[in-house]
């Protein structure tokens, strides 16, 4: 053979066993990553969700606090923290007159017998209840608290099986939203005699008044309403009694409280309990329906 091509051929084999070598070698494996940036920006929303969004309670028994306590959860589903939350029920609007003397429940309204109170509470307070004056005369009575020649109305605060006596002291040309209004109540439950219808006046404090109603915080320990408000019709017609409303007017009211204090943040919720508090010498039937608004200060 041919030195040359010997070379040749030699070359040539080793040119292929060199390219067979190649194509048998796998690449090295490498883990690669590339990274996103991003940013989310949430807008500024406050809300407020109460659920459920409907409460009813048949056949309670008058006279009586039903044993049937339901739970509102307020959530804040906005994107703030909310706080200083209220709440409150439109009795001034769906128990426009008096409805004594008709045995028809649709004068009442069923915010008139609601009690409400935070979890941790410990006591339960009327949402908005209305008493009406009593135009007849009760007699053994002693109104002298208000000193006897103003007294320009006189009723009951009726709380479920017990009455109180009241009395309201007229101001300056005989309207009761005046700064001399004067509101007292009797401690003791109504029997009929005089030693129970002689209300009184010690620690019940005028707040405030406007060109509506006269507003008084009670704090005596003996008296029904401790704690409570009462706002006083500028005709003295009626008394409004509260505790949980904080709207225009009725927060003058030293005792007007929130069902909430502090911050609400996002997502978190807080329950109220709610009872119906039926009193006696009510029409069976259902009363007028209510509406509860719960409100809160955006943080």
């Amino acid at each position: 053979m041919d030195g040359k091509l010997l070379i040749f051929s030699l070359i040539s084999v080793i040119l292929l066993i060199f390219a067979v070598g190649i194509t048998n070698i796998k690449p090295a494996l490498a883990d690669v990553n590339d990274n996103v940036t991003i940013d989310v920006n949430v807008s500024v929303t406050a809300s407020i969700t109460v659920l459920p969004d409907v409460l009813n309670w048949t056949s309670v028994i008058a006279g009586t606090a039903s044993t049937d306590t339901k739970n509102l959860t307020v959530k804040n589903t906005g994107s703030i923290n909310v706080s200083n939350i209220y709440a409150y029920v439109d009795t001034l609007v769906t128990e426009p007159v008096r409805p004594y003397g008709l045995a028809y429940p649709k004068n009442y309204s069923a915010g008139g017998v609601i009690a409400l109170k935070n979890e941790t509470d410990p006591q339960f307070f009327l949402a908005g209840r209305i008493e009406w004056n009593w135009t007849q005369d009760i007699p053994n009575h002693d109104w002298t608290a208000v000193d006897i020649a103003d007294a320009k109305a006189w009723g009951y605060f009726r709380n479920t099986s017990n009455e109180y006596v009241w009395v309201l002291g007229n101001g300056t040309d005989g309207f009761c939203n005046m700064s001399n209004t004067e509101f007292a109540i009797e401690d003791d439950r109504d029997i009929g005699t005089f030693a129970t219808r002689t209300p009184d006046k010690t620690s019940i404090t005028l707040a405030g008044n406007d060109s509506t109603w006269a507003y008084f915080r009670v704090d005596r320990a003996t008296a029904p309403l401790n704690f409570s408000c009462v706002a006083t019709y500028y005709d003295c017609t009626k008394i409004y009694l509260y505790n949980y409303d904080r709207r225009a007017g009725f927060s003058t009211c030293g005792g007007a409280d929130n069902l909430f204090y502090g911050n609400l943040v996002p997502g978190y919720s807080f329950i109220v309990l709610v009872s119906p508090w039926v009193p006696l010498g009510y029409p069976a039937g259902f009363l007028n329906t209510t509406t509860l608004t719960f409100y809160a200060t955006s943080a």
